[in-house]
């Protein structure tokens, strides 16, 4: 069996295998919002971490509708409306909801879920002043309040040596990511952007141990085929707020007029692999430098120029002919952002193209001429 039909048939199986874990006694603790909360502690703790990331779909949101405010972000409302609609099955499944307080969208996803759920809700504070000591040291202590919080609610003390353990395999799930992603640096790419956004939101959902051999295995596999494939017309950086579990259009449509999206940096793309946890010394500060300053920042953190900074530099490495900003209606930082980084990315030598959605069906025919004609004025560039 190749490595993409194992990753199918343990995608298939999950939910299964999930709900066998509960009826033995384990219990799933679901995240929300990518980026600030850290698997490794819940993993450590015999629970099962799963990340709720889906979107994409407009029916979330009319079942989120009566509990949740219409101006925030279809991301925000989806997180909640999933669970209403009682049809995706890993929102069903959470015994204890981890929701990171990155910005007042996510605020009311935790609400949601603590006023309209009999789930548990742990509220993780993030910092927008990231890389100061104050910052650390906040968020170092919502970092052991969300250890202390599980210890008290799963009844057992986390372990230094099971935690270092859990460190070690999450380090090597974002190893294995990052060198499969930057095979996309060579010029014919032997894995599409979308197979390997499928791969790594895979990395959300399964167990992670299954996650490293499916990975060990599809990189031999790609290694072997370096060479085949055909060289895309034009080479995209896709960015922005957040690109969900499902919501593909973007890049099936880069693909469909023959780009190919060679690199992107969302709050689940680049960010989520490109550093790791040193596993040595204090490992609950470990973590908390890794979520908190080791890694790209967000647009709501301040300051937010090493972010725009780390996109140039990615650009430049994946030879990219032009960038993509794809953001999510209502998102009102990232929207006053791409002020700067529209013209940073311009002085840079990188053309840019903004796209909104609202994960509403109708947007496809606008979104795909907008993308053609993109493509269309970077012919001839060198």
């Amino acid at each position: 069996m190749g490595a993409y039909e194992r990753l199918d048939q343990a995608i298939s199986q999950r939910p299964l295998q999930l709900q066998q874990a509960r009826d033995r006694g384990a219990k799933v603790i679901g995240i929300s919002g990518l980026g600030y909360v850290p698997e490794e502690i819940i993993y450590a703790s015999g629970a099962i971490p799963m990340r709720l990331v889906r979107g994409g779909d407009p029916e979330p949101l009319a079942a989120a509708a009566g509990d949740m405010d219409r101006i925030l972000c279809p991301f925000s409302r989806a997180q909640y409306g999933y669970r209403v609609l009682e049809e995706e099955s890993r929102y069903q499944m959470i015994d204890f909801l981890v929701c990171a307080i990155s910005c007042q969208h996510m605020r009311r996803v935790a609400d949601a879920w603590d006023l309209n759920t009999d789930v548990k809700v742990f509220r993780l504070g993030v910092p927008h002043a990231y890389n100061t000591k104050s910052g650390l040291a906040y968020y170092l202590e919502m970092v052991k309040r969300l250890k202390e919080m599980l210890e008290t609610f799963l009844g057992k003390k986390i372990e230094e040596e099971g935690l270092r353990e859990a460190i070690l395999l999450y380090n090597r799930v974002r190893e294995l990511l990052k060198e499969i992603s930057f095979l996309r640096k060579n010029e014919i790419p032997t894995i599409t952007g979308k197979e390997f956004f499928k791969l790594m939101h895979s990395s959300f959902y399964l167990d992670p141990k299954e996650m490293v051999e499916i990975l060990e295995s599809l990189l031999v596999q790609l290694k072997e085929n370096r060479k085949k494939g055909e060289n895309a017309k034009h080479r995209i950086l896709l960015t922005g707020n957040m690109l969900a579990v499902g919501d593909y259009k973007v890049i099936d449509m880069v693909e469909e007029v023959g780009g190919s999206v060679v690199i992107e940096q969302f709050c689940g793309g680049v960010r989520h692999y490109l550093d790791n946890i040193n596993p040595d010394g204090d490992l609950l500060e470990a973590i908390a430098r890794r979520y908190l300053q080791g890694k790209t920042p967000c647009a709501f953190m301040r300051p937010s120029r090493q972010r725009i900074d780390i996109v140039v530099k990615l650009a430049k490495e994946f030879k990219v002919d032009g960038v993509i900003w794809y953001q999510l209606r209502y998102c009102d930082t990232y929207n006053m952002e791409f002020f700067y980084f529209n013209t940073i990315m311009k002085g840079a030598g990188f053309p840019v193209l903004q796209l909104e959605s609202e994960y509403d069906v109708e947007e496809r025919g606008r979104l795909l001429n907008r993308i053609e004609s993109f493509m269309e004025s970077l012919e001839g560039r060198t």
